[in-house]
């Protein structure tokens, strides 16, 4: 079975494959890719009991199997296999030709060619990979259900899905805690309904990608900064949503950053955490001096 590689820059080529192809950036591996999105050993392709499949080999941006980001998938003739800005279509594997006379023509119809070569959806892929347009952003969509939040979002999605009911009770409790006095008490009460509820939107909209909570994370790592207990958790929220892939997630795109980024998903997951604890550590110990 033989590959099509379309290079971002327009060019493409085909290669045959042979047992087991290890593609990237890296000079040793099988297929090479002059592609900054790739990492050195992005993905490989082999036979197996099941037929040809594709793995993820630790890339950083993911392996894209028909516009979905898959660890492993099966691959059959006509799918395209994205690696950073590579496209990669796995072509048919045509048998030996049939000589037929001119008028065996009239029998012949469009069901009994090839799948790969009667899907008009197939050809115009194949025709934007030459002409150097990409065929995945036609037309672009956001990442489906079955596509991996990163870690360090679904931390932030939980800190702030455990700030709404705890944001409610200490407005409550400080609400009942004001002396009878019933403006501090309304004061208060609305107060801890209004984080809370501010608190249960971010949740809500960092889980579904939403583009306007990115924003809004932004702005609360920013205020953050002034919060002197929690200023390092802060910067490293800051740092961490202003990164490129980062942006991408949330904008509906695949994952755009160097090599290793996923290995800096848990690093900035588990620093995000520790400042917290930190943060809160510092708190407690504040107001046991006061």
């Amino acid at each position: 079975m033989k590959l099509e590689v379309s290079h971002p820059e327009g060019t493409t080529h085909e290669v045959e494959l042979t047992g087991k192809v290890v593609i990237g950036r890296d000079p040793s591996c099988d297929i090479v890719l002059s592609d900054d999105k790739c990492s050195r050993r992005h993905a490989i392709i082999e036979e197996t009991a099941e037929g040809l499949v594709v793995r993820d080999a630790g890339s950083a941006n993911g392996v894209h199997v028909n516009g979905r980001r898959l660890e492993r998938s099966r691959l059959n003739p006509g799918d395209t296999v994205r690696l950073g800005d590579t496209v990669l279509e796995v072509l048919p594997d045509f048998g030996p030709t049939v000589v037929i006379g001119p008028g065996d023509l009239d029998s012949l119809d469009e069901s009994s060619l090839p799948s790969s070569r009667a899907d008009p959806s197939r050809s115009r892929s194949r025709a934007a990979a030459r002409a150097g347009r990409p065929p995945w952003r036609e037309p672009p969509s956001r990442p489906g259900p079955d596509t991996a939040l990163p870690p360090t979002v679904t931390t932030l999605a939980l800190l702030w899905a455990l700030l709404a009911p705890a944001s409610v009770a200490v407005g409550i409790a400080l609400a009942v805690g004001s002396g009878g006095r019933a403006a501090g008490g309304i004061l208060w009460a609305g107060a801890g309904l209004v984080l809370g509820a501010l608190a249960g939107l971010m949740a809500v909209g960092l889980r579904a990608r939403a583009g306007w909570s990115r924003h809004l994370q932004i702005l609360a790592a920013v205020i953050g900064l002034f919060i002197c207990p929690f200023t390092f958790a802060s910067v490293t929220v800051l740092i961490y949503m202003l990164r490129p892939d980062v942006r991408a997630v949330f904008e509906g795109g695949p994952a755009r950053g160097p090599a290793g980024a996923g290995d800096a998903e848990l690093t900035f997951a588990l620093s995000l955490l520790g400042m917290l604890a930190l943060g809160l550590v510092l708190t407690a110990g504040a107001g046991l001096l006061v």
